[in-house]
């Protein structure tokens, strides 16, 4: 009897006797690979896309556009005073003593509130030993000098200087005024005088000086 009666040929590489029924030919195996192989590049494609992606340049923003994660401090806020100069200055003097004024105006809306006011001497050779709310030359009311200013007016502040050397005309005097406005506090430097050269002072040479104001004058607000 032929030992192969009975038999189906199978012609396969491989010993197929050691693997389960389910395992799948050759064919199989090849289909399952390309698969794999395919998956495995669209999972390389989308991460690399969505890498990618994420470092795309932005738009640049609008100018004046705020960050979502920035503070609103970080914009540019309007920082105008309130309290200003008007550029109108006065100059009286008495022997030794001299009066400086400068003119102030209310550039808000609504009325603040004038706490108070001092002359500032960065370099000294003067000492200041009053101030007063008038035109220079004005006789004093011995007023205090708080007082109200509303919207739009304008009022004189004037501060009373001993002189301590011949000539005062190389040091500057700057004013610092209180005030209050909308129920917030703050402080106003003019900086009018940056130097006394345009104050007529005896003893000094004489140069492009301030109109000295007439005693008497009244004070400016409206």
């Amino acid at each position: 009897m032929d030992p192969t009666d009975g038999r189906d040929d199978v012609i396969e590489n491989g010993d197929r006797g050691n693997r389960p029924a389910w395992w799948p030919g050759w064919a199989g195996q090849r289909t399952i690979a390309v698969a794999a192989a395919a998956l495995a590049v669209g999972l390389i494609a989308g991460y690399l896309g969505g890498h990618w992606q994420g470092r795309t340049p932005q738009p640049p923003r609008p100018a004046g556009a705020t960050s979502p994660l920035s503070s609103p401090w970080s914009t540019a806020q309007n920082t105008a005073p309130a309290l200003g100069a008007t550029g109108n200055l006065c100059a009286v003097q008495r022997g030794t003593t001299l009066q400086l004024g400068v003119e102030v105006a209310n550039q808000s809306d609504q009325a603040l509130a004038v706490g108070d006011f001092r002359a500032v001497l960065p370099i000294g050779g003067l000492r200041a030993t009053a101030a007063a709310v008038g035109t220079c030359g004005a006789l004093s009311t011995g007023a205090p000098t708080s007082f109200t200013l509303p919207a739009g007016a304008t009022e004189w502040l004037t501060v009373t200087l001993h002189v301590l050397v011949r000539c005062p005309q190389p040091y500057p005097v700057q004013f610092v005024v209180s005030y209050t406005t909308a129920g917030k506090m703050s402080t106003a430097q003019l900086d009018e005088f940056p130097d006394l050269g345009q104050v007529a002072y005896s003893g000094c040479p004489s140069g492009s000086q301030l109109a000295i104001a007439r005693p008497g004058s009244g004070p400016s607000r409206r």
